[in-house]
């Protein structure tokens, strides 16, 4: 029932639970299965002792035991391959532990039986939930995503709003989304009104069509909705970030992302979503992309969203005078179209 080299569950107890799980799994709290591999490892095996490759493994449980919540169950799969199984917990959590798995790796110090090898601690992962998000369940899958990326304000205000007559639901959504804006932080509020105010601006001036500023403004609604639950403390914190924190924020455009899709938007609008803190010279976040890879109007967001946090203040620095944020604005991060514009309407 346990394997005996690493000391998690092997993967015959966890098939053992599955079926019981699964049975009490609902959509609202789906069952989850993460599926850690380390990536490499059939080479090192080739490299190393028998004794260095079980070692090896050890290591790697140590690290997703000690990451993983204390409810999850984790497994030994197969050989390098692991087992999470997450109990009422949706997939872009499930993936969200995955790379916080990831980090913990990469911070991990390996014994110097493994330096000459010039080895990096890393997992590729997949994960599958119980029973799956389908089409036909699209209220219930974006409700329960932003149930957590949201800590239930979002829920609440779901059960209390009046019904929206003949309002399709794309549009209701974003709604109760600004209700969740207004009702949260209030500086998550007020940046993102400013914010949605200065990229449409922008987004007029330069010619953008109306389905164009209609996909805009859903991307503004929605681009900071998972910031709170992503950064925590490290939202109001006085000093500097940690590096771990700051990598906790970085992940805001990913989790809104995924709700975006749970929500099936066009590729288009989750792209704005996901790539709006990209920078031209390549320094952005979360997928360092640079140039042209950046859409025009992931950048007029990202702009909007950068002026606009400089003339709030924070706890770490006071508000910026207008000229003093229109100076920052640096044409290494934004088109300079889109600067002349933002530039143009302050």
């Amino acid at each position: 029932m346990t394997d005996l080299l690493t000391g998690l569950m092997s993967r015959h107890q966890l098939h053992i639970a599955l079926p019981e799980l699964a049975a009490e799994a609902r959509p609202a709290k789906p069952l989850t299965l993460l599926l850690l591999k380390l990536r490499d490892f059939e080479l090192w095996q080739g490299r190393l002792t028998p004794l260095a490759a079980d070692h090896l493994l050890k290591i790697t449980a140590d690290i997703i035991s000690n990451t993983a919540p204390r409810s999850a169950m984790c497994a030994r799969w197969s050989d390098s391959i692991f087992a999470i199984l997450l109990s009422s917990t949706p997939l872009w959590q499930a993936e969200s532990l995955a790379e916080e798995i990831r980090e913990a790796a990469a911070a991990t110090s390996i014994p110097a039986i493994f330096d000459y090898q010039g080895m990096a601690l890393d997992f590729c992962y997949g994960a599958a939930c119980s029973p799956p998000v389908e089409h036909t369940r699209l209220p219930a899958a974006a409700e329960e995503q932003l149930r957590h990326a949201e800590g239930g304000i979002f829920a609440e205000l779901m059960l209390s709003a009046p019904p929206l007559p003949d309002v399709p639901t794309l549009n209701a959504y974003i709604h109760l989304a600004s209700r969740y804006m207004a009702s949260g932080d209030p500086y998550l509020r007020r940046h993102s009104q400013m914010t949605a105010s200065y990229a449409l601006e922008i987004g007029r001036r330069l010619g953008f069509s109306a389905a164009q500023q209609d996909e805009l403004r859903i991307a503004a609604a929605l681009a900071d909705i998972a910031m709170a639950e992503s950064a925590g403390a490290a939202l109001h914190k006085p000093g500097p970030l940690t590096l771990s924190e700051y990598k906790r924020i970085q992940r805001h455009p990913i989790l809104a992302a995924q709700l975006c899709e749970s929500l099936f938007l066009p590729q288009s609008t989750v792209n704005i979503v996901r790539w709006h803190h990209e920078n031209l010279d390549g320094s952005g976040y979360p997928d360092g992309l640079s140039a042209e890879d950046i859409p025009l109007d992931a950048s007029v967001l990202g702009a909007a969203s950068a002026f606009s946090a400089m003339l709030l203040p924070r706890p770490y620095r006071p508000a910026k005078k207008i000229f003093a944020a229109k100076a920052a604005m640096k044409s290494d991060y934004w088109p300079e179209i889109v600067l002349r514009e933002l530039k143009a309407i302050v």
